[in-house]
């Protein structure tokens, strides 16, 4: 399913399960117990198999990606209407990817550093950033790459997720 919608192999995906798994970040089932995979289990594999990152750094990387915040900004005191981090953002995108397609939005999970973009159609971006971080800077001289999810595409990995 990960390795559908963003093209990567099954194997990859699969191995970057198990890491993850192994790290206490995805669930792990009992004996002859399938593990309880919800929505959010989907979504957190989805953003380290995008990441890019090696297997031996893949659940710190994941763990720092889902907790970028809006623009890296301190979002302790911001009105609950304000996302507090990307785990949460990904979440409600995901409530509404249930119920549409979201056509309108492009999703870039950054590999060289902890970035999770949302380009909409209009042209604005809305980028979650480390805590603290400059935003909308790149912490880097180095090219900024990243995978790229189409909205269609999150939106029916979430509809799969949900029945699957």
């Amino acid at each position: 399913m990960v390795a559908g919608c963003i093209g990567v192999p099954a194997e990859r995906a699969l191995r970057v399960a198990h890491r993850l798994r192994d790290a206490g970040i995805l669930p792990k089932g009992g004996p002859g117990q399938a593990p309880d995979f919800g929505r959010a289990d989907a979504i957190t594999l989805l953003v380290a198999v995008a990441s890019g990152a090696t297997l031996r750094t893949v659940a710190e990387r994941t763990s720092s990606l889902l907790e970028t915040t809006p623009g890296g900004a301190n979002v302790s005191g911001a009105p609950l209407s304000i996302p507090r981090n990307a785990e949460i953002q990904l979440a409600i995108l995901a409530n509404m990817a249930a119920h549409g397609a979201l056509d309108g939005l492009t999703l870039e999970i950054v590999h060289g550093w902890p970035e999770i973009s949302l380009v909409w159609a209009d042209g604005k971006v809305q980028r979650f950033q480390a805590a603290g971080s400059i935003a909308n800077h790149q912490p880097s001289h180095q090219a900024r790459v990243a995978t790229t999810i189409p909205g269609p595409a999150f939106a029916k990995f979430i509809k799969e997720a949900d029945h699957g």
